[in-house]
């Protein structure tokens, strides 16, 4: 900091106004001199002058009397009296009014350094706790961190803007609630709290996860250092939590995991498919042969399907579990999108048989071309077909809604009319290996998410509102920015297949 001054003297009198303008500039300080409050009236707003050395009693008022004004016109100066006609009374008023120093006269020289050096020290004190307010402002406000702080008993006294960033919660919004009841889920409330508990009656602790809530319901792991905040009286005031969002980092990490997982059971799969192929061709070829020589109406020839049967579905598992292991490779070409489903539903009328099933378009008119792995897309289709088939009872009608999601987008909406999804059903049907079916591999949905993710799009399961179950597919337009149609035409025709 630079220790000279703006300094604006008050004085009538030339000989005090004189002595005061030596010993200031000898120090290297800026001085400007007025006679009288009018002069510095009529100079206005001066936000520089750092220091103002005044008379008591000047011909047009008294000091104490236009402290209040002077103090608007210089906001960051601060005032010394001096004066020759000194008394309590006076300087206790003066004091209060804001003044920090009162000399009176005759003064010395070393009497105005002193007064003047106590201000600069003072002024560099403020500047730095400025300075460091200043630059903790700015880490609270870039840092990506969560800053939280705590009251005792977990009220919510500050976060920064971090916070908002990530969970959608406003500081407006939480201020003065409860974290625990607000933030942290209920399942976990309880450990979390104790790990406060224990913060509390200082036991630092860092590397504790725990999931935090959103404004949406979802949940962000945040990984926490914890510290406390004392008083004068070293009893705790505050609780201080600095945490990293871990989330992506912990999706990584379990993708990880089962990518490793993945491609042990490829490999294991793949050895199991090629030893076991041999062993199922020799059965299914004895089953064959089996087949002619056991009359239709034989009670043998139903134990022989049914091997039959059994086999086949061994191959198919095997299979499945094959795909799901292996690594997308994908042959994209540009196809347009309700083709696909539409070959789908054709493969599957032997197996749809004499059910009462349909399928209900809805088609926004615009450019559906996307470019696409068409047998993975195929597999797509006929997964969620065949879960809906099984699902309802008939008339089946599984609608499709599609539409532009923008210009670059498009949106498939499938709906069937069956009993719909559980809660479990909904939050774990993506999992691999989930099923709740007698038969299968639970890898159905799974394999669907891959191909999709791998397409660069997305599937959720849909809000369906009790009519049946519903999936939400976003998939790239291979020609990007036209969508006019939906723009000119918005209402769609159902048109069923």
């Amino acid at each position: 900091m630079n220790d000279e001054l703006d300094v604006l003297l008050v004085e009538d009198d030339s000989d005090s106004l004189t002595n005061l303008t030596q010993i200031l500039q000898q120090d290297g300080h800026h001085v400007r001199v007025a006679e009288n409050f009018a002069q510095v009236r009529a100079a206005g707003l001066q936000p520089h002058t750092a220091l103002v050395m005044l008379d008591r009693q000047l011909p047009d008022g008294q000091a104490e009397e236009m402290l209040p004004e002077l103090k608007e016109l210089l906001p960051n100066a601060e005032f010394v009296i001096v004066t020759a006609y000194a008394d309590l009374e006076h300087s206790i008023a003066a004091l209060k009014l804001g003044v920090v120093d009162y000399i009176c006269k005759p003064f010395h020289a070393d009497a105005i350094r002193a007064s003047v050096a106590r201000i600069i020290r003072q002024r560099r004190i403020e500047n730095q706790l400025c300075e460091e307010h200043q630059f903790a402002a700015e880490v609270l406000k870039t840092a990506e961190a969560v800053i939280l702080v705590l009251a005792p008993d977990g009220t919510i006294q500050h976060f920064n803007q971090y916070f908002t960033q990530i969970t959608g919660w406003k500081l407006d919004d939480l201020l003065g609630f409860n974290w625990f009841s607000k933030c942290i889920p209920a399942d976990d409330r309880e450990r979390v709290r104790d790990v406060f508990l224990g913060i509390a009656h200082n036991v630092q602790n860092t590397g504790v996860v725990n999931s935090v809530l959103m404004t949406d319901g979802r949940e962000r792991q945040i990984r926490w250092s914890n510290t406390t905040l004392k008083d004068d009286h070293d009893q705790v005031k505050s609780i201080l939590a600095i945490g990293v969002d871990v989330t992506d980092l912990i999706a990584a990490q379990r993708n990880s995991v089962q990518s490793q997982r993945l491609a042990a059971i490829g490999q294991t799969v793949t050895r199991i498919a090629h030893e076991s192929r041999n062993a199922l061709q020799r059965i299914q070829a004895s089953v064959d042969i089996l087949q002619l020589d056991i009359p239709l109406e034989s009670d043998l020839r139903e134990e022989v399907d049914s091997i039959y049967r059994a086999s086949n579905e061994l191959k198919e598992t095997l299979e499945e579990v094959r795909q799901y292991a292996a690594p997308l490779q994908l042959h994209r070409e540009p196809v347009e999108l309700p083709d696909l489903w539409r070959r789908v539903w054709g493969y599957l009328a032997s197996s749809r048989g004499n059910r009462e099933a349909k399928i209900v378009e809805k088609l926004c008119g615009c450019d559906l071309v996307v470019e696409v792995d068409e047998m993975r897309l195929e597999r797509v289709f006929r997964n969620l077909f065949e879960n809906s088939l099984a699902a309802c009872e008939d008339p089946t009608q599984i609608t499709i809604d599609c539409k532009c999601d923008g210009p670059d987008w498009i949106l498939l909406e499938i709906q069937d009319n069956g009993p719909g999804l559980s809660s479990e059903q909904r939050e774990k049907l993506f999992e691999p290996f989930y099923t709740t079916k007698v038969r299968g591999t639970g890898l159905g949905m799974s394999i669907v998410q891959r191909i999709i993710e791998a397409h660069g799009g997305s599937i959720d399961v849909g809000d369906s509102n009790g009519l049946g179950a519903k999936f939400v597919i976003r998939i790239a337009k291979h020609n990007q920015g036209n969508c006019d149609c939906c723009l000119s035409s918005p209402h769609r025709e159902p048109v069923q297949i």
